[in-house]
């Protein structure tokens, strides 16, 4: 009983997020222009979810929408620090001159447009960042170049934080890599998610049900996230995130009452078709290359079913070893190769996040 307890904890921890928000990724954008006499232009977004973080102030409103009127009380150091993670310079450091800066609010993000004079600064001109950097390893952010229309936009982070302003654009193999690798990230940092496979897996005994289950979930999740990404279907992103904590919610009960998944593969279907728009928002906010939409949004669901097999695969074997090491060869243990007191207790653990993210998805955020 006492390893039973252990496992259930250990799953409250894997699946609890720090902020309890499943989808944040500190994820910012910029735009940048060259003009004529080397006068360069620079917009930089950044979502006010991620600002009011850093500065521990309301700033957005339902929906994540910014408040106009916070803004403009903290606009000043809110531009101010969005200056200090930002630079237009040559290979060795010399900046050129601000020439003008503006902030202002745009839906549910800050913009802020500046104006830099590169006449004096000989070489080849770079832009460079380090906006949340310092917050998450994960941060980073999307650069648009004037000239890279329709081209897949690089993405800037710790590791790469500059970019050449005349930089080649991204080859396809690029694209690949870089979508396979966001689907992947996405999961694992999808803690939502991953509570929703746990919760299918707990009454678990064959491989051939699980296939059958992932299945379902694969095919509806890649119908919705294909729609929403080409804006057949919009959804509202408080609905999809309060819906995505309701099948939580949903599979988590189901297992107090049904112990057999092999029926459950159409509800798993039905369900998936809600987590297809939470993966679609999540996508477009890397920016969609016009010319290469297809595989950019085939590899990164590629890189969403890598991450979810995975987790399947470290998932699945844990919960069989428990009943074959620990259930089976408990004193008192229970004939069937499942107890269902470590199915109660973990479902009761994952209902409790469920709840928990529906909460303050639709009432508090």
């Amino acid at each position: 009983m006492k390893f039973v307890l252990r496992i259930a904890i250990w799953l409250y921890v894997a699946t609890l997020s720090y902020d309890a928000l499943a989808h944040q990724i500190f994820l910012s954008s910029a735009r940048v222009t060259q003009n004529p006499d080397r006068q360069i232009a620079v917009e930089v977004k950044a979502e006010g979810a991620d600002l009011q973080k850093v500065f521990n102030i309301p700033l957005t409103i339902r929906g994540g929408i910014v408040n106009p009127h916070v803004l403009a009380k903290h606009k000043t150091k809110i531009t101010e620090y969005l200056m200090s993670n930002l630079a237009v310079a040559n290979g060795e450091g010399d900046s050129c001159e601000l020439v003008s800066q503006k902030s202002y609010e745009q839906f549910q993000a800050v913009s802020l447009d500046t104006k830099w004079d590169c006449k004096k600064v000989e070489g080849e001109l770079f832009y460079q960042t380090s906006l949340f950097f310092d917050l998450s390893p994960n941060a980073g952010q999307l650069v648009f170049i004037t000239g890279m229309k329709n081209k897949t936009p690089p993405l800037l982070n710790v590791k790469t934080p500059k970019i050449s302003i005349t930089v080649a654009p991204p080859a396809f193999m690029e694209t690949v890599t870089r979508f396979v690798a966001s689907g992947i990230e996405h999961i694992f940092l999808g803690y939502d998610h991953i509570a929703f496979l746990i919760a299918l897996l707990l009454w678990a005994r064959r491989i051939w049900p699980v296939i059958k289950v992932v299945t379902a979930f694969t095919i509806a999740h890649t119908i919705t996230l294909t729609l929403a990404t080409l804006d057949v279907v919009a959804l509202p992103s408080v609905f999809v995130e309060g819906a995505i904590a309701a099948t939580i919610i949903y599979v988590a009960a189901e297992n107090f009452f049904h112990r057999e998944i092999e029926k459950r593969w159409f509800v798993t279907f039905v369900l998936g078709l809600v987590h297809g728009f939470g993966f679609a928002s999540v996508l477009k906010k890397f920016g969609l290359p016009e010319d290469g939409l297809v595989t950019a949004l085939a590899t990164f669901n590629i890189g969403v079913e890598i991450g979810q097999i995975a987790i399947v695969g470290i998932c699945l074997p844990i919960i069989l070893a428990i009943d074959r090491f620990v259930v089976r060869n408990a004193p008192y243990g229970p004939v069937k190769r499942r107890n269902p007191i470590f199915v109660y207790i973990s479902s009761t653990i994952i209902l409790m996040l469920g709840l928990y993210w529906f909460v303050d998805r639709v009432f508090l955020s």
